[in-house]
């Protein structure tokens, strides 16, 4: 039933780290009550100080409480500001008001949602608020309880995070805490965490997904993984079909599954509707096809369906990060199909590169059967053929061969040339869907966090520049990098009217820590060198 609060503590910075956090949250309770009956109680609350008054006009000036009246009910039970001269401001009334979740517009299957926005009032830099509620579930209202989080905050430190569950007689917990060292504290059947001190989330440029060194607690009350994921199997009551048109001229699996792939994606809205808003249901095929909206769970169950109607053997499979050993629903990381041995998503096309995202994320089927996928880089070979004069550069030619497969790659263009003085400048072009895609060049000199990639990489491109009218000032050269984060191997080689440039980059993993940012570091340092991507000519 993960975080049935599922509040919103604010929205991420996408500004630079600040000196100080905008906001401290000075403690945060969540406490779980499951009875015997299947009936939970979630209380929340939570004391926030503002320390700027970005922190209340664009991070945490209010919170958001989604969830379902058809089985829920939600009661504030204290909601104020303290200032900073002591004075105490209670909401009014008009700080609660309730609008439709975003991730369920244009669904009249989930307008029946419900998301509390309250309205911190009185906030100024020093002042504190004081928030809690809570949220009573109907009895099996899901059938496990399970809760995934990242207990950081972009924009605030927090002080103190404390995180509770009962369970009734007879039922087991199982949990799992990376990043924290901090060991539960168990009175009966209540599992109590208390984390204390712990940093604002990372701001950085491409900040690891899970956090690494932020607690990272799950925690479930299913007794197998397949157990966990019953609740996702309950699509196959309903006869399905793809409509006729979408499969005319289409013969070969290959086909039908690309065409599938793409009504489902072109015709079915996607919506954000956590799991547990629904009890883990989910809609039938035809409900799916008729609303023309679907989550992202619903889309790959009616893809699948629709493919077995077409005699494919066709499955859901679910991606779970391999660092949470109590996984559950909410730790699914993304829904794929698996089709004619090979992975499809249902909400970008073409097949998806399961392997490249295999050394941090493990691969089951819906009856918690593991998948094998053998872990794997971004392999690239390219080549280019490129004219230049002083008029500008033209692409002749190009080739490239990628694997695995699902990685878009190829030499977009010629690259440019720029007059300056009385020579002129070419600049490379970069190779889409390679090393450049990822971002390398966005990332700083320091680094405080650990830097997660889309998935590792090995690229080789060569150039080879016809030169018209024109002769290379730029010298030949080469340079060598190889330390433990991979490397960097490129050569520049001018004779005459020809020159030829060869970039190879290699990145071993696709997460680095803070400790190994350094030799990173080194060889995006001589990747991003505009010496290694600029040719001087006259």
């Amino acid at each position: 039933m993960k975080r049935i609060l599922f509040v919103a503590l604010g929205l991420m910075a996408t500004s630079a780290a600040f000196a100080q956090t905008d906001a401290t949250l000075n403690y945060v309770t969540e406490t779980y009550t499951l009875k015997s009956d299947g009936a939970t109680d979630y209380d929340y609350s939570k004391s926030m100080t503002f320390h700027s008054n970005y922190s209340f006009f664009s991070l945490f000036g209010e919170t958001f409480i989604v969830y379902n009246p058809e089985f829920q009910k939600l009661k504030i039970d204290e909601a104020y500001t303290v200032q900073k001269d002591g004075t105490r401001i209670n909401f009014p009334a008009n700080a609660f008001n309730e609008v439709l979740p975003s991730g369920a517009a244009n669904s009249a299957a989930y307008n029946g949602l419900k998301e509390m926005v309250v309205t911190q009032t009185g906030l100024e830099a020093g002042a504190t608020s004081y928030l809690a509620y809570t949220i009573t579930s109907a009895p099996e209202s899901t059938p496990t309880l399970d809760y995934d989080k990242v207990l950081a905050v972009a924009g605030a430190d927090i002080k103190k995070y404390v995180v509770s569950v009962t369970v009734p007689d007879g039922k087991k917990l199982n949990w799992s805490l990376t990043g924290s060292s901090v060991k539960p504290e168990i009175k009966g059947n209540t599992y109590t965490w208390t984390f204390t001190n712990i940093p604002a989330a990372p701001t950085e440029a491409m900040a690891a997904s899970e956090c690494a060194g932020y607690p990272h607690l799950a925690f479930t009350t299913a007794g197998s993984l397949e157990e966990a994921l019953r609740p996702l199997t309950m699509e196959t009551r309903d006869i399905c079909r793809v409509p006729k048109q979408v499969l005319e001229g289409k013969a070969s699996p290959e086909q039908k599954i690309e065409a599938v792939q793409s009504f489902i994606i072109n015709n079915i809205a996607l919506g954000h509707v956590d799991p547990a808003l629904t009890g883990y249901a989910l809609r039938q095929c035809n409900e799916v096809l008729e609303s023309a909206f679907g989550t992202e769970p619903e889309k790959a169950a009616a893809m699948a369906k629709m493919l077995r109607g077409e005699g494919i053997d066709a499955q859901v499979v679910v991606m779970m990060p391999k660092a949470t050993e109590a996984k559950s629903i909410p730790s699914i990381k993304k829904y794929l199909v698996k089709a004619g041995g090979k992975y499809y998503s249902a909400t970008e096309k073409g097949e998806y590169p399961a392997a490249l995202y295999a050394d941090r994320n493990d691969f089951y089927d819906l009856g918690g059967n593991a998948q094998s996928v053998g872990a794997a880089a971004l392999v690239i070979n390219a080549s280019a053929q490129i004219a230049v004069s002083a008029k500008g550069a033209e692409l002749k030619s190009s080739d490239r061969k990628a694997t695995p497969a699902g990685v878009n790659v190829k030499v977009a263009n010629g690259g440019k040339v720029e007059k300056a003085g009385g020579y002129y400048v070419y600049t490379l072009p970069g190779v889409s869907g390679g090393a450049d895609a990822l971002g390398l060049s966005r990332l700083n000199s320091q680094r405080k966090n650990a830097v997660e990639f889309k998935y590792p990489v090995a690229e080789t491109c060569e150039y080879t520049l016809i030169l018209d009218g024109l002769k290379a000032v730029s010298k030949s050269n080469t340079v060598s990098l190889k330390n433990a984060a991979g490397s960097v191997e490129m050569t520049v080689n001018a004779t005459g009217d020809k020159v030829t440039v060869k970039r190879s980059i290699k990145l071993d993993k696709s997460v680095y820590t803070p400790a190994e940012y350094k030799e990173l570091q080194a060889l995006l340092k001589e990747w991003n060198s505009a010496a290694w991507k600029r040719i001087v000519l006259k």
